[in-house]
């Protein structure tokens, strides 16, 4: 609406619409969707940030109860309902155990229905990051039954709650949806995406008590972004065609199958990390799914991820190629020959002839892996040429171990184009600091040996941790090295 009525105020080169008073201006924000009315700040500096000043009062309610104090919750619930059922935007509400019951909790959830809150967060703080453990229900833990009724409801966060649905529930207005450490079925989850016909944005983090994430009855026909970290009971992901499904974050112990079978041309984005290293290699339909991710322009993976590559070459189809791949990241929890290898085994494997950036997480260990194999592996020759765009490349945690020096070998050789090379140093108060670069790392530079095979336009920067600012898209990096 905003837009039409600004096309035709520019139509006389004339804008009448940002000429009203203040007052009707706010009238018509009002009027307006949340995202819609941040979106006017675009039109002109007139309207940058008047968005924030639609409501009388504060557009947010944010009620946090301070520990161990039962009467400043009770006073702050009391200073809600004297507030009064004006509009709001945000509604936050975070607590501790033990402060409130269902029925305060009920009586928020009321509220926030009432005062149309577009946007509401509930947190139970005090829970431990991964969430509930065990196949049951925390004792005491509250209940969110979803929806929680707001009729303009299109965002919610729900932290360290239990979470049920209603059969047939419908909000169409919902789009973004995340549950970190909820307790939740796989019915209620089904429920919650069956009731939400334009879900964009899924994220799921530490729900533990989900075994299969399986939209296949319900569809997630508008699906842009789903996330899923350490669910670690789901063994299954069954998602159908989403056509508009853009990016997908996956942390935890390997899908056994059905990995990406809903992909489509548009997706672009991927996150892949079994969370840390595994005894063997339990089936997944990883390297089969390879083919369908030609059109990723971004990829992160780990070191398992990059053996289950380099265990299945024989299978791939002779010029698979990541062909809009333009930025890697490799997320290696071992750099021993054989995690070299399977480096140089998936570039081989899957070239990335437009890849421009590439980052490497190594390990953080002390001692260098050079001669611990756990796989009796042949050693793989690098790749002949296939990065003839990298022009950047950052490594951090570097070491000077020996494969990570052979990387940078290999680097310096084949990317042409290359122009920045950061080896960043482990943290300060590991072993092996940015003085250890300095002692054992730099000489190799400085006599010619590593120098020699970089292009005469390549610049190496030394330095701390923190202290680059060149960061991957996925810069959230869901494991601890």
């Amino acid at each position: 609406m905003m837009e039409r009525m600004w096309r035709r105020a520019g139509a006389d080169d004339e804008d009448r619409i940002s000429d009203l008073p203040d007052a009707l201006r706010l009238q018509i924000l009002s009027l307006l969707p949340l995202k819609s009315a941040i979106r006017t700040a675009a039109l002109s500096s007139r309207w940058r940030s008047l968005w924030e000043h639609r409501w009388p009062d504060p557009s947010s309610l944010r009620l946090r109860f301070p520990v161990p104090a039962p009467a400043a919750a009770r006073d702050q619930l009391a200073a809600m309902d004297r507030r009064g059922r004006r509009r709001v935007d945000v509604f936050s509400l975070a607590f501790h155990a033990g402060q409130l019951a269902q029925p305060d909790l009920r009586r928020c959830l009321d509220y926030a229905a009432a005062c149309g809150a577009e946007d509401v967060q509930l947190r139970l703080d005090g829970t431990t990051p991964r969430g509930a453990r065990g196949g049951h229900r925390r004792a005491g833990v509250l209940t969110v039954h979803f929806p929680v009724g707001s009729p303009l409801l299109a965002r919610l966060s729900v932290r360290g709650l239990h979470v049920t649905a209603s059969a047939n529930a419908m909000v169409a207005t919902l789009e973004v949806v995340h549950l970190h450490s909820v307790s939740i079925t796989d019915a209620a989850l089904r429920r919650v995406v069956a009731a939400c016909p334009r879900l964009r944005d899924l994220d799921l983090r530490y729900c533990r008590h989900l075994r299969r994430i399986d939209f296949t009855a319900v569809g997630v026909g508008n699906l842009r972004t789903l996330t899923v970290v350490d669910c670690s009971r789901a063994t299954e992901l069954r998602v159908p065609v989403a056509p508009f499904l853009r990016s997908f974050r996956f942390s935890g112990p390997f899908l056994c199958s059905n990995l990406f079978t809903g992909v489509t041309e548009g997706f672009q984005q991927l996150y892949l990390c079994s969370g840390g290293p595994e005894t063997g290699l339990p089936p997944t339909n990883l390297p089969s799914a390879i083919p369908r991710l030609a059109n990723l322009t971004t990829l992160t993976i780990c070191s398992i991820a990059l053996q289950y590559v380099s265990a299945s070459v024989a299978t791939f189809v002779k010029g698979t190629s990541l062909s809009r791949l333009r930025e890697l990241q490799l997320l290696m929890f071992g750099m021993a020959n054989s995690n070299l290898a399977d480096i140089f085994s998936f570039l081989k494997t899957c070239s990335c002839p437009h890849l421009e950036r590439l980052f490497v997480q190594l390990p953080t260990n002390t001692h260098d892996s050079f001669t611990k194999n756990y796989l009796d592996v042949a050693e793989e020759e690098p790749p002949e040429g296939g990065l003839e765009n990298l022009e950047l490349v950052k490594m951090t945690n570097f070491k000077g171990h020996h494969n990570e020096m052979r990387l940078v070998d290999f680097l310096l050789r084949n990317a042409s184009r290359l122009s920045k090379l950061f080896l960043l140093a482990p943290k300060e108060d590991h072993p092996q600091g940015l003085q250890k670069i300095h002692s054992d790392v730099l000489p190799h530079f400085q006599k010619g040996e590593i120098l020699d095979k970089a292009s005469a336009s390549t610049q190496i920067f030394f330095s701390e941790p923190g202290s680059s600012q060149v960061q991957p898209l996925h810069s959230e990096i869901f494991i601890r090295f």
